[in-house]
Formats: structure tokens, sequence, C-alpha cells
């Protein structure tokens, strides 16, 4: 493995998904011969075929050896681009933050203060998206750290998370909603309500489709949205009844949150997460010491 480069690597990986030598060359504005001599290089180093060309069939076969160097390529490449990006960030002395937008207004303003305090709130770069997709991000290398929402434990090896906040899911209606008078509900007594939700990425999705499956019915969504205020209003207006976390609160006399009577459901579950791989830089350190010391050490209490 002492000669292999990544440049080969990710040629065998492209030569993989397009299985064909032509549009590899193509894609990296290289020669044929170039993706050829990449491929040779490899089977050489390995003592092994990773890849057959049927030229009358004019198709490429993966061998059971080129299947295992796919993978620990695949591999080798994704905490190879975690480097680049490591490396880049600490040139540039900033910290990538996942912030998911619920995350984001119920707990990011005693951060921000805490880190403008010790001169640190410049040095973050924010990426505000569902905690799916901010997850996504944190295991492709384009965030170094996120804070996340969950309903389960992550069981990624090569993420870390650390809980600050547990909190349970909860169901916004209009204050002229017939439900409006009570202070509890179970979800199966929602089956003929007209639903607002949040658009994918959103871990809420993952929650609601839980219950919604145990409870044996297909939920009717009317309206779908990324903002918090928008469903809100759209709670509030009496288009749809909301499925949010009551991490989320308002102030609003037009909404009224109902507690769900359901034993089993699942709960809001928010994480300081940051892959087991990335080597945190001595500024880096400081930021997740001072997130960590907000959230956890000095237990959060909610807005």
């Amino acid at each position: 493995m002492g000669r292999l480069n990544t440049k080969d690597l990710e040629y065998f990986i492209n030569l993989t998904q397009l299985k064909n030598f032509s549009k590899v060359a193509q894609k990296f504005g290289v020669s044929q011969p170039t993706i050829t001599f990449a491929l040779q290089r490899l089977e050489n180093e390995l003592n092994a075929k990773l890849i057959i060309r049927h030229r009358a069939q004019r198709r490429l076969v993966i061998t059971e050896s080129g299947q295992q160097l796919l993978e620990h390529a695949t591999d080798i490449m994704l905490h190879y681009q975690w480097l680049q990006r490591e490396i880049l960030a600490g040139h540039q002395k900033k910290l990538s933050l996942g912030l998911p937008p619920i995350i984001e207004n119920n707990y990011f303003p005693r951060i921000a203060k805490r880190l403008k305090e010790q001169k640190l709130l410049d040095k973050i770069q924010t990426m505000e998206y569902g905690s799916k997709t901010t997850l996504e991000a944190l295991q492709t290398g384009e965030v170094d750290l996120a804070l996340l929402g969950s309903i389960d434990p992550l069981s990624n090896e090569e993420i870390i998370t650390e809980e600050f906040d547990r909190q349970p899911f909860v169901i916004y209606v209009a204050r002229t909603h017939p439900l409006a008078h009570q202070k509890t509900v179970s979800f199966a007594d929602l089956k003929a309500e007209d639903f607002v939700l949040f658009k994918d990425g959103f871990v809420h999705n993952q929650a609601f489709n839980l219950l919604a499956k145990r409870s044996h019915f297909r939920p009717h969504v009317v309206f779908r949205s990324n903002g918090i205020h928008s469903l809100i209003n759209l709670i509030a207006d009496g288009v749809g009844i909301g499925f949010l976390t009551a991490t989320i609160k308002t102030k609003r006399s037009d909404v009224v949150r109902l507690e769900l009577r359901d034993p089993d459901a699942p709960s809001f579950v928010t994480n300081i997460a940051y892959r087991r791989s990335h080597v945190f830089n001595k500024l880096q350190q400081q930021i997740l010491d001072s997130i960590r010391e907000t959230l956890i050490t000095n237990k959060y209490d909610g807005c």
C-alpha cells in the first residue's frame, strides 16, 4: 500500500461507477491511457486483477479484489478529504459549525454570547440545515462540529456525540381548534387531522413517521416548510396542526400546545457531535470547550 496514490484511487472509484475508461478520462480532463496506467499501477501494487474488460461486450466487471479495494478506497478518499478541509480550516483560523434552525433559535443565543465574550464568535462559520442534513455534512467533512437533534443514539462509529438536552415532541393547534381545550392527546386520535410539517432533512419527520406507523394510519400533510415561524403562523391560521419539539416555545396566544400521551413516543435528543478522527487545533478546541461549557457543564435550562 505504500506506493498507492490518491489520484489512482480516485480514478479507480470513478471507473467502477462509470464503467468506461473514456468517460473517466473525460471527467478528469486526462488521456485514456492515463486511466489505464493508473489501473495497472494499482493491480501491480496489489498483485491482483481488479477489473476485467470484456471488449466484445463493451463492459467492465469488477472482481472480488476490486470490490475489496473499492470499499477501502472510498474510506481512504473520504478521510483524505477530511484532512484537506481540516488543514484548510486550520490555516483560515476558523471552525465550521452545523446548526439546525431549531437548535439555532433555542440554544445558540447563549452560546453566541459566551463565544463573543471570549472573542471567538467571529471564528465560526455556520451552516443552517435540518439535523438529518447536518449529520450528512458532518460525515462528509463539510462541517467540523455540529449541534444535532436525533430520536435515537447515533450508531455511527465515526461520530462522537455528547448529549446536552432531551425534550418530548408535542402537538400545536390553533386556539380555535376543537382540541385546544385539551392538555394532552394521543397520536392515534389525530388520524383525521391535516398537518403542516418541516421539509425533508429534519429529524421531526423521522419521529412523526414512527408514531404514524405505530398508530396504523397515514397522516394527511397539507404543507411543508423549513421555517419555524412559518409553521406557527400556518397553525395559528388553522391551515393544519403541527408536530414540533417542546424545545420550540412561543408566547403567542393564538396557538395551544398539547402533550402527547403515547408512552413510547420518541424524544428530541440534542447533541454536540464531531468526527472521531478530527484533530481540533488550538482555536477549534477553545470553541468546542466553550460550547461544551455552555451546554453541558452549566446545564442548559431551556429557552
